[in-house]
């Protein structure tokens, strides 16, 4: 995989994730049903929930790296971590998983603004990034 620049990430966090409530908000209901069932998901709390689940963990992961630059990347039972994510989440209303979406967001912006170019250079680092950021928007893109 070819490394990802700090522009590359900024720019799918401002024009790809940003504007996914709103975009999603805009579509019809029959619209937005076939989108999450193309998402697998049954609601779209349960799809923001696991987004957010998956960066909150890119977060800490790369803070991990960023202490410890000889830690790999970890391995996950995707599914698992889905399942777990969406009932963590599941409590909270669907409001409030917008404001911690974007807070998320956000957070991302910021880890990506704080890196070091070495940092940012580090393969796991732009690995994980890339799959969390960019790969990721490719699986839920929605334009």
């Amino acid at each position: 995989m070819e490394k990802k620049s700090r522009e590359q990430f900024l720019d799918s966090l401002a024009n790809g994730w940003q504007p996914l409530v709103e975009r999603f908000q805009q579509l019809s209901a029959p619209e937005q049903t076939a989108f999450l069932e193309k998402q697998g998901y049954a609601t779209f709390s349960a799809l923001l929930a696991h987004i957010i689940a998956w960066w909150q963990d890119g977060v800490q992961v790369v803070a991990q790296m960023r202490a410890d630059p000889s830690l790999a990347l970890p391995d996950y039972d995707v599914d698992s971590f889905n399942a777990r994510a969406v009932e963590r989440f599941s409590p909270l209303s669907g409001a409030a998983l917008i404001q911690l979406y974007e807070t998320q967001r956000r957070a991302m912006v910021e880890l990506i603004t704080s890196l070091s170019d070495a940092e940012l250079d580090h393969g796991p680092i732009n690995t994980r990034l890339y799959y969390e950021i960019i790969m990721h928007w490719t699986e839920h893109e929605l334009s």
